[in-house]
């Protein structure tokens, strides 16, 4: 049976802990003790990048004692559904934007939360999902072998490099739902199945959501070197420019798409409305056809004590009555094939 102290380590070390990249006096670190960094935080020409992989919950009493963030901040990181705002406080700004992907499999998208807090000399991500790119720039950035450090440029070319790569990562997702648009363009002209129809629908709401999503960033974008500015400096602010442009034209590939879809569940809707009207032309067709010798039939048929056509046939009046039915069906036929009805 384990003891309370050996059960609450244990616990500790399940948590996902905080790792950091740290630029002080021209060296390259990666200590992300608490000690550690509040003492390199004493150096205005020092900058820490502190990455979070919980949305910073286990390392409330890091972030409130180290950083000095406001409790309002820690109680909206923790939360899911937050829209993309940049949100001022005394000596740091909090940042909120997402990401990008796409699951082919499912059709469904996802939009990974990612709170970026960055102030005079750090920078913390925090992030409750793996993002695939934020994990590839932290060991690039990690690696001492550069010849002009990143972080030893400031905060704003950081902050910068971070949201580049967040616009970055969108554009290979928007390809991926390009080549699915197009592949559902043709399958949507040669088949209306349900299952089509599922898919127009599914990527249709996918690409809402998407742009639901990433619309509020571009006020954000362009906020953010207004009111930022005491961060970012002139000489970074065309950076910040070129990435909000980026941003607008990946806002605009969503809005393209969602055109199409509406235009690919038109032509859907029409094919569906095309094949139904072959269906009644052909079963009209048949109806026509199996009209005139359904009514011969029906005349010679009928109940009466005295028929001329019983009382004095020789046996030939039956095959004669079939033979006239079968030129009409004939004439029938070669009509509607000469006015291209068949």
């Amino acid at each position: 049976m384990q003891s309370p102290m050996q059960s609450s380590t244990d616990e500790m070390l399940k948590r996902p802990q905080p790792r950091a990249i740290t630029w002080h006096n021209g060296q390259v670190g990666t200590d992300s003790a608490p000690g550690a960094l509040q003492e390199i935080l004493r150096d205005p020409q020092a900058l820490i990048w502190l990455d979070l992989a919980d949305d910073g919950r286990s390392q409330q009493a890091l972030l409130r004692g180290v950083f000095g963030l406001a409790p309002i901040t820690l109680q909206t990181m923790t939360e899911t559904m937050e829209r993309a705002k940049l949100l001022e406080q005394d000596h740091y700004f909090y940042l909120v934007v997402h990401g990008m992907a796409f699951d082919p499999q499912t059709n469904a998208a996802q939009t990974p939360k990612l709170d970026i807090l960055f102030g005079q000399n750090f920078v913390i991500t925090a992030h409750s999902d793996t993002i695939p790119w934020l994990d590839a720039m932290f060991d690039i950035i990690a690696d001492t072998s550069t010849d002009e450090h990143l972080m030893s440029r400031g905060v704003a070319y950081l902050l910068y490099a971070l949201l580049d790569e967040l616009v970055d990562s969108y554009f290979p997702v928007l390809d991926d739902l390009d080549d699915i648009i197009d592949d559902l363009e043709d399958a949507t002209v040669n088949s209306t199945s349900n299952e089509v129809q599922v898919r127009i629908f599914h990527i249709k709401r996918s690409l809402v959501q998407l742009r639901r999503v990433i619309s509020p960033q571009l006020e954000v974008a362009n906020a953010l070197v207004v009111r930022a500015s005491r961060f970012i400096p002139a000489q970074a602010q065309p950076y910040f420019v070129d990435m909000h442009d980026h941003m607008i034209r990946a806002f605009e590939v969503l809005d393209s798409y969602r055109d199409l879809m509406s235009g690919i569940l038109d032509v859907y809707l029409t094919t569906v409305s095309n094949r139904l009207n072959v269906v009644m032309k052909q079963l009209a067709i048949i109806s026509t056809i199996f009209l005139p010798i359904t009514f011969i039939t029906g005349v010679f048929g009928q109940n009466f004590g005295h028929l001329p056509q019983v009382e004095f046939d020789n046996g030939s009046f039956f095959w004669v009555m079939l033979g006239i039915m079968l030129l009409i069906t004939a004439f029938q036929i070669w009509l509607f094939r000469k006015r291209g009805w068949l």
